[in-house]
């Protein structure tokens, strides 16, 4: 956390930087995940309403009025067992008749029965388009009858080539239900309550075969699709069918631009919500299957999945901007902790440099010769600032131009024993009674020519004594390291002292000497 408030404290530009790139991936990502959970919950609801769609279009075909009606006369009507099995009716049989009666009660197109050799024996047609004397063994209802099952069979019709559906009920030899039926009581429709069904309740529905092939739609130029790319094989097997007519003779049918299972699809540049529910109407071939399509860009808007991204991004921003603000916080504390504790150390060596000043002081006060000062006050000032090398002059009254060595500490060669006044760095320095503090390039050590001959150092501290106005002397010291500003600072009290202590040492010798002389 430290690190962080450092870094962000430091780089506030990458820091907005950083919480603004946050707030826009939260903001997408909250919008991506809103718009797919509401893109699955409309695909889970579409899905509940094709399994309805389903059962509702089985409930009225499979377990509907018309087929119970053709069942029961597959049960129980004699007359159309008879037909069923010899086509030769009784003369007071009435079985056209019977099969008008259903086909008018319940709006059916024809109703007719086919014997156990696939022949229709009698049919009945609304328009008068007889089916008498048509070939129905390859159909799957007959197929289906003469195995005692009941089917609803979708189709071309052959005697009117439309679309139509087949309830198609076994006849039995006996009154009861057996494993085998002797013919089949089969009644036409034709798909407008299918089509009823897929008109104007989704945006796209549709009708599959067991083959693939869409044979009801509410668009209606995708009927007579194929999915899926048709090969040879399998379309050979659709038109050995005959269920479609012929208008798959002579061409081959397109690709339905969908596939049908569940899930998002993208049709035309749109995206479309896509559910599958099988409708089993006991087709030999399988269950067809019904298909809904909802267009996402009407159920599932990027408007309220967008109010959802900026509200995220907002309080992304939001929850960045204090994020922010609580580590400039830390920060800004932390560096009063620190400057506290700087100052708290700098009190304690500044208190503990006054001690040691004082008792520098005192001990200077004890010296009884200039030699003895000079001694003391190098030694003391290689504890305090650090100094390597030191030479200390001191100016006799009887000669003012030229100052006398007292004292050196740790010079490789011995110094000079008198220092002219403009001579060399020193020598400049006690001339113009002004301070110096040299340090040498970075990188390297600058070789001078000072009081302590050719040296070699980080830093020169160079000092004149002065005592109002009067030069008493001057000081060098070498250091190893740059003098900083608490050094500096520092070297100019140790000189204002050791200049008064300096100053009192001559004033006594002068009275010493003064005492002696006769």
């Amino acid at each position: 956390m430290n690190t962080l408030a450092v870094f962000f404290a430091l780089h506030a530009r990458a820091a907005w930087a950083l919480v603004v790139a946050a707030s826009l991936a939260v903001a997408l990502l909250a919008g991506w995940s809103d718009l797919r959970a509401r893109e699955q919950l409309v695909g889970s609801q579409l899905q509940t309403e094709a399994r309805r769609s389903s059962i509702e279009i089985m409930s009225t075909t499979l377990n509907g009025n018309l087929m119970g009606s053709v069942t029961l006369l597959g049960l129980i009507d004699g007359n159309i067992k008879q037909e069923a099995t010899n086509g030769l009716r009784s003369i007071d049989a009435n079985v056209m008749g019977t099969l008008s009666t259903v086909g008018g009660a319940f709006g059916a197109e024809g109703v007719f029965i086919v014997g156990e050799d696939g022949i229709v024996k009698t049919s009945w047609d609304r328009i008068d388009k007889p089916s008498t004397g048509l070939d129905v063994r390859f159909r799957p209802y007959y197929k289906k009858a003469m195995q005692g099952q009941t089917s609803v069979y979708a189709a071309i019709s052959m005697a009117r080539g439309d679309r139509a559906l087949y309830f198609a009920a076994p006849i039995f030899s006996e009154y009861a239900k057996s494993r085998a039926g002797i013919g089949g009581v089969v009644a036409r429709t034709n798909l407008a309550q299918v089509d009823a069904l897929l008109k104007d309740r989704y945006d796209v529905a549709m009708l599959l075969s067991p083959q693939g092939v869409v044979f009801a739609s509410s668009r209606p130029e995708w009927q007579g699709m194929v999915e899926g790319e048709p090969d040879a094989q399998r379309l050979a097997a659709i038109r050995e069918l005959r269920q479609f007519g012929k208008q798959f003779d002579e061409r081959k049918p397109l690709p339905l631009p969908i596939v049908a299972r569940d899930g998002t699809q993208r049709v035309e540049g749109q995206r479309f919500a896509v559910a599958a529910a099988d409708v089993d109407w006991n087709d030999p071939s399988g269950p067809w299957k019904l298909v809904l399509m909802s267009k996402l860009t009407n159920t599932a808007p990027w408007g309220p999945s967008a109010w959802t991204a900026a509200v995220a991004g907002v309080l992304t921003l939001l929850l960045g901007w204090m994020w922010l603000h609580l580590l400039r916080g830390r920060h800004t504390q932390a560096q009063a902790n620190l400057q506290l504790q700087a100052y708290a150390h700098q009190q304690e060596a500044n208190v503990a440099y006054r001690a040691r000043l004082a008792g520098i002081a005192a001990q200077l006060q004890r010296c009884n010769t200039l030699a003895d000062l000079a001694q003391v006050f190098l030694r003391e000032v290689r504890e305090v600032l650090g100094a390597v090398q030191g030479v200390l002059y001191v100016s006799d009254p009887l000669s003012p131009q030229v100052l006398q060595l007292i004292g050196s500490a740790a010079c490789a060669e011995p110094p000079a024993t008198t220092l002219v006044l403009g001579e060399g760095l020193l020598g400049q320095c006690a001339l113009e009674r002004r301070k110096q503090v040299i340090a040498t390039p970075q990188g390297g050590v600058w070789r001078l020519r000072s009081g302590l001959g050719n040296t070699q150092a980080a830093s020169l501290l160079l000092a004149p004594l002065v005592v109002q106005d009067a030069l008493v002397g001057a000081l060098e010291l070498a250091l190893l390291a740059p003098a900083d500003s608490v050094q500096t600072t520092q070297f100019e009290e140790l000189v204002a002292l050791l200049a008064t202590n300096v100053e009192i040492q001559r004033r006594n010798r002068q009275l010493q000497q003064a005492e002696a002389a006769p």
